[in-house]
């Protein structure tokens, strides 16, 4: 063939296949060249043998796979996410590397994401500018080597710089410097010729620190005053006064206190001029007025002696109860738990702020009038309690202390004829009376730096419980010839609170421990009214001694069911007992109702002995669990599902001892037990 002939037949076949139609040759879709839609079928993250970081790091910063349909715009984004999470914590020169796995048949599709990290830089050198002329007394304040997040020799981390200039920031404006602000920083490579150095960088933070400024005067103005509230009344809730040198932290606190004012309403302290000549603020409260008098019914749930109960009730509210921040509150609620335990209870409550004009101090009475009905007992009790809470500085250990002294007068009867499940046949017992009155002091220690209430991810809490009952009482039994209980007592809670991923909100390891010690100072006999004869206290329930079980104790056992020794549901006087729970968010960040739905698994252990002499280690009961959390305003919802592990009394009850000893029909029928509650368990 010419060579002619055969360059026309090429020629002649490319036309051909360029002007064919579209249906003899399949082509790509947009949709199976970019996988959009498709549904994921796995995602890997290939990190180096020496890598600061592992494989969920990475995925809890990325979108893709939050869902099963791949978005290649999300993914797009992703990548950008990790090389800036990279970038913030020092790994400027990160490369990620990427590949997609399209299978168009099964429209599905395979993620990788391949991350070289390269060196980590270093911090050199760090320097402040625009600090030279703050007075010397301020500056161990600002270089406050406690408190500085920056070093020289850390790895460069975005977040570290952040929280120094922020730091930086609010000291200068908690002393003075109402108007300091922070310039963007400067962060510089430092280029060496040796390549197998530290990589390093400087840092430069450059703040203008304004003016120095003290308060000025302080108007405040009331819209809608209708009860003739005393602009004096307001100004007491104030930490600060004219001449005083600025701080902000001070005015947010000062404005906190506002709240504490019950009939105040959107109480806020704005800047109302600036006196630049006189170098002084002028500020102004501004609030409104909300109703004296509320009226409104309850629906009401409480943790009481680890036992749950759930009622209703009516509250009547005198904001502004005979002038001044006081306020009174009368309740009537009726509280259910079971068939033999319910509640019925008036009270009358007034809170003082301010007490003897002191922001810190708050003052409370209480009387409360209770019909309770405990299994076999029915108990009339009327209460009388004057609490003084002080608020402490923020610098120390301790955040508060209070003293509270309590007046209680109970009669309590017993009798009536009722069933024995254990011998299965009617009991009859003979109707008794016992007039109780208690004079008890109580003072508690408490420290408080976890950073929420909900949902504490970060922090811990100590208590300290010192109370002493007996010395008042006795003059009153002697006087009255009415029984009475001598003893003191102490009590410690330790709790911590451990942020496993980070987020604060995602997964936190939580932990607490409770040990607890009563010593009897008298025979504290109770004498019978229809006799006059003497019995021993622990026939009787009180509310002084400790219970253990329930709710928010050794979750495996019910409310009161857990102990060493005859009459344990009437309380014992030494108690050890601890918790360490996992909690888990895993919806955190999806939008929803599912956002606030929780999980737990924990492990629960300790006892419940007669006296402190008593105690053995090998008595220590462990129970392990798991339970659902929803978290609300008012507190999460919980529900936990509680098995006894370990129970050291097994063999009296016919069961063995470890939990895997037992079959399943034993396990569901005696070693379980379900725990309804408001609020989290510790």
């Amino acid at each position: 063939m010419s060579l002619y002939r055969k360059n026309l037949l090429i020629s002649l076949f490319l036309i051909l296949i360029y002007f064919s139609p579209d249906y003899l040759f399949s082509q790509d879709t947009e949709e199976e060249i970019t996988g959009d839609g498709f549904k994921i079928r796995n995602i890997e993250v290939i990190l180096p043998d020496d890598s600061f970081y592992n494989e969920k790091d990475i995925i809890s910063i990325i979108q893709t796979g939050r869902t099963n349909k791949f978005s290649f715009q999300e993914f797009d984004t992703d990548m950008r996410r990790i090389d800036k999470f990279y970038f913030d914590n020092g790994f400027f020169d990160a490369e990620i590397d990427t590949s997609l796995l399209i299978d168009a048949n099964e429209k599905e599709i395979e993620i990788i994401f391949k991350i070289i990290e390269n060196s980590p830089y270093f911090i050199d050198n760090i320097e402040y500018k625009g600090l030279d002329y703050i007075p010397k007394e301020f500056t161990p304040k600002v270089f406050n080597e406690a408190e500085i997040n920056l070093n020289n020799g850390d790895r460069y981390s975005k977040k570290s710089l952040n929280d120094e200039i922020i730091r930086v920031v609010n000291v200068l404006n908690n002393n003075g410097y109402a108007f300091a602000i922070a310039d963007e920083p400067e962060v510089l490579k430092i280029h060496r010729s040796n390549l197998n150095s530290p990589k390093l960088v400087r840092l430069i933070l450059n703040f203008a620190t304004g003016d120095f400024y003290y308060y000025g005067k302080t108007d405040v103005e009331i819209n809608n005053n209708k009860y003739g509230l005393n602009v004096s009344e307001i100004k007491i809730a104030l930490d600060y006064k004219e001449g005083d040198i600025f701080s902000k932290s001070t005015l947010i606190q000062s404005e906190n206190n506002l709240t504490k004012i019950s009939i105040l309403e959107n109480a806020r302290i704005i800047y109302e001029n600036v006196d630049s000549v006189n170098k002084k603020i002028n500020l102004k409260v501004i609030t409104s007025v909300r109703n004296k008098y509320e009226l409104e019914p309850e629906i009401v749930a409480y943790d009481i002696n680890n036992r749950f109960y759930a009622g209703a009730g009516l509250s009547f509210t005198d904001r502004y109860f005979l002038g001044g921040a006081r306020t009174l509150t009368t309740k009537a609620q009726l509280l259910y738990s079971s068939k033999n335990y319910n509640i019925a209870e008036i009270s009358a409550q007034m809170d003082q702020p301010y007490l003897f004009n002191n922001q810190k101090l708050l003052g409370t009475w209480k009387m409360t009038y209770s019909l309770i009905a405990q299994s076999i007992y029915e108990i009339s009790q009327l209460d009388n309690s004057i609490k003084i809470n002080l608020e402490l500085p923020k610098f120390t250990y301790l955040n508060s202390t209070s003293l509270e002294w309590r007046l209680t007068n109970k009669r309590i009867s017993l009798g009536g004829v009722y069933y024995d499940s254990t011998e299965k046949q009617d009991i009859v017992i003979p109707t008794i009376t016992i007039d109780l009155f208690t004079s008890t002091l109580a003072w508690t220690l408490i420290h408080n730096n976890s950073n929420s209430f909900s949902f504490p991810s970060k922090g811990n809490y100590q208590s300290y419980l010192f109370e002493e009952s007996g010395l008042l009482a006795k003059g009153i039994h002697k006087l009255f010839n009415t029984s009475t209980f001598s003893y003191v007592k102490f009590s410690h809670v330790n709790k911590f609170y451990f942020d496993l991923t980070g987020t604060g909100q995602s997964s936190v390891l939580a932990t607490k421990f409770l040990f607890g010690v009563i010593f009897e100072t008298a025979s504290n006999k109770l004498r019978i009214v229809e006799t006059g004869e003497e019995v021993d206290e622990l026939f009787i329930p009180n509310d002084s001694r400790f219970i253990a079980g329930g709710s928010t104790s050794v979750r495996g056992w019910q409310a009161n069911k857990l102990g060493t020794f005859p009459g344990r549901a009437n309380g014992g006087n030494f108690l050890i007992e601890g918790n360490i729970e996992h909690r888990i968010k895993p919806f955190y960040d999806t939008q929803g109702l599912l956002r606030d739905l929780g999980f737990v698994t924990f492990v629960d252990y300790g006892n419940l002995w007669k006296e402190i002499g008593d105690f053995s280690p090998y008595q220590i009961n462990l129970a392990i669990g798991f339970g659902i959390r929803y978290y609300t305003l008012v507190g999460p919802f919980r529900f936990d599902v509680g098995f006894k592990f370990y129970d050291f009394e097994a063999e009296q009850n016919g069961t063995r001892h470890w939990l895997f000893q037992n079959d399943l029909n034993t396990i569901f029928t005696n070693k379980i037990a379900f725990q309804f509650g408001i609020g989290n368990t510790f």
